[in-house]
């Protein structure tokens, strides 16, 4: 009877064991693996890669800053150039003329200007006085013969047409001699103040004009704002091009740079001057070492391709640029691995 109890004991204890386990062994297993969770994310966030691709810091576009015909591009794709060196020329025969005429009337409202400066020479005013007493004497004459024909037509002399005509004579001669007696005043009194004026306002405004023209000029000449290399040719010469419109495209070689995009997930992992390390699949045994130098406050849909073709450009992402302590060997357009260091 007492061995049965004990059995009977030994088999309830061995039940509440087991119950126990059952409940509590998922707990504490479950508390061992939170424990380990932060160490297995510290190791993924301190092995964080990107692709990206080498670029110049210096990539212009070359565009168009007139509509006309390209008479001549004078580099190609690959050729190198020096700052200020001409790289297309423009067909600018009509802006040409326009200049030139512009300078015509420049030079002659400068002289007229001039004149009016200088005042009028006694010889002028001579001049003028001899005009006054020649038109006097022709009026006085037209005026005698209109007066003689009037007689005469009043006598039934002459007719009515001679009278008129003689009359007509004479209206010309008041005119000539009114006009020629305006300008010996005009001369005699000298040169107004706002004709002075007037004049310089009419030089101003051409000068002006020369000056928009010439400036224009330029735009028909364009020269290379950078040395660098010719990385791309969008057109030929005899083509007719807008404003706007690209023609070549430079880079300068000497000042590279990476650009790379993070990923949405991995935003705010990577901060500036983090190191990293570098590889192509063009140099598969080296590895360049730089630091990130800058990151873009914002994020939004992919844009770098990098021909990876499991490359999704359907995220968002976060452009960096990377600065690296040797470029050697590799060139702009060429595809990088990124490791980020912590």
């Amino acid at each position: 009877m007492k061995n049965s109890r004990i059995g009977t004991l030994v088999i309830i204890i061995f039940v509440i064991v087991a119950l126990g386990l059952a409940f509590l062994g998922p707990m504490l297993f479950k508390k061992k693996d939170a424990k380990l969770t932060p160490d297995v994310q510290r190791t993924k966030d301190s092995l964080i890669n990107a692709r990206g691709v080498v670029e110049s810091e210096e990539d212009i576009e070359i565009a168009s800053q007139v509509t006309g015909i390209i008479t001549e591009i004078k580099v190609d794709e690959g050729d190198s150039v020096k700052k200020g060196q001409p790289l297309i020329l423009f067909d600018n025969k009509k802006i040409l003329t326009r200049v030139k005429l512009t300078e015509a009337a420049l030079k002659e409202t400068e002289a007229r200007l001039k004149e009016l400066e200088r005042g009028y020479r006694v010889e002028d005013i001579e001049v003028a006085k001899s005009n006054v007493n020649r038109a006097n004497t022709v009026y006085e004459k037209a005026t005698d013969e209109y007066e003689r024909q009037n007689r005469l037509y009043q006598k039934d002399a002459v007719t009515r047409i001679e009278l008129e005509r003689a009359e007509e004579k004479m209206k010309v001669a008041l005119e000539e001699l009114n006009e020629a007696k305006a300008n010996l005043q005009k001369l005699t009194r000298g040169v107004r103040k706002e004709e002075i004026e007037q004049a310089k306002a009419i030089v101003e405004k051409a000068s002006s004009e020369l000056q928009y023209y010439n400036t224009l000029l330029k735009d028909y000449i364009i020269l290379s704002p950078i040395d660098g290399v010719v990385s791309e040719r969008f057109k030929d010469p005899e083509e007719t091009v807008d404003f706007g419109n690209p023609i070549l495209k430079l880079i300068n070689p000497k000042k590279l740079r990476i650009r790379a995009e993070l990923e949405e997930t991995d935003v705010g992992k990577v901060a500036k001057g983090d190191p990293v390390e570098v590889s192509t699949d063009s140099y598969k045994d080296m590895i360049y070492h730089g630091k990130v130098y800058k990151i873009f406050p914002v994020v939004k849909r992919k844009s770098l391709r990098t021909f990876d073709p499991q490359a999704s450009l359907d995220i968002n992402a976060q452009g960096i640029y990377i600065n690296l302590d040797d470029f050697s060997g590799l060139k702009e357009g060429m595809t990088v691995t990124i490791k980020f260091l912590k």
